[in-house]
């Protein structure tokens, strides 16, 4: 009976020493949650998706396109009617490196799968990321506007789809041979009671390179559902058109009015959070 009972143990501890051998990553591919080492963990490309929220303040704006209807601090209503904004260069940042979501092609006049065009009605970004042993995760990192290399070596003439294909409203200027990074356009009341008799159309395009803006949010712990790694960003256009006077200033396309271009571009870096 002893003896039984001495082989009964060694198997239970040998069950349970194979249970710990068990993958403990949630992003490999033979993840085991009870698992307690990374040792047997087996690595493949991991679907990634980015969900983008915006709003202004507390509120939720639902729309870019059919207008979204707020009102600004000092009482003046403010109508979005589209924004456009290409975010490049997604990646995630961990502790030894900084890894390109997508393809890491060098040539990046076909390289498109770390880029994304935010409008209204296109906030999902979806893409992949290859783990391996050890990665961690401490940041999203992205571009606002499009890097310099494709900026001015890519002709979305030649993109039949993608984020960098003709776009309309169009998000490429063939005067400067480069894109937008950003459009946001509406109407606001300029009235200097705010009461409403002054609505008029405002116009904010920025692009060039000197406008490029990099975002680098920290995550704080990773979000894995359904075997996709998964994150929450938000924009908030509060925060985007913050210090701008509507009265005043009402329109760029970055050359007419670098000041405001540039305030633009300043703000947009500033209004990203992630869940």
């Amino acid at each position: 009976m002893k003896r039984l009972a001495y082989a009964l143990s060694v198997v239970f501890f040998a069950l349970q020493a194979c249970k710990k051998e068990g993958c403990d990553d949630p992003i490999a591919f033979n993840y085991d949650p009870e698992g307690t080492s990374n040792e047997s963990c087996v690595w493949e490309p991991v679907p990634v998706e980015i969900h983008f929220t915006t709003s202004y303040g507390d509120v939720e704006v639902t729309t870019g396109e059919g207008g979204t209807e707020l009102e600004t601090d000092d009482g003046r209503s403010l109508i979005i009617d589209y924004f456009g904004m290409y975010i490049t260069e997604l990646s995630i940042v961990g502790y030894e490196a900084t890894t390109l979501l997508g393809s890491e092609s060098d040539n990046c006049i076909i390289r498109e799968d770390d880029a994304h065009l935010l409008t209204g009605s296109n906030r999902t970004y979806v893409g992949s990321y290859l783990p391996s042993p050890g990665s961690s995760f401490d940041a999203l990192k992205f571009n606002i506007g499009v890097d310099s290399c494709r900026n001015n070596g890519l002709d979305p003439s030649t993109k039949l789809s993608g984020p960098f294909a003709p776009k309309s409203p169009t998000m490429y200027w063939s005067w400067a041979s480069g894109y937008r990074f950003f459009t946001l356009e509406g109407m606001v009341d300029t009235s200097a009671a705010a009461d409403g008799t002054g609505m008029t159309k405002f116009e904010y395009h920025t692009g060039m390179d000197a406008l490029l803006r990099d975002v680098n949010l920290a995550v704080e712990s990773l979000r894995v559902e359904e075997g996709k790694v998964v994150f929450y960003v938000d924009m908030d256009f509060k925060m985007v058109l913050a210090d701008v006077d509507f009265k005043t200033e009402l329109s760029t396309h970055t050359m007419d009015n670098m000041p405001l271009a540039v305030k633009i571009s300043n703000n947009t870096q500033q209004a990203f959070t992630i869940e």
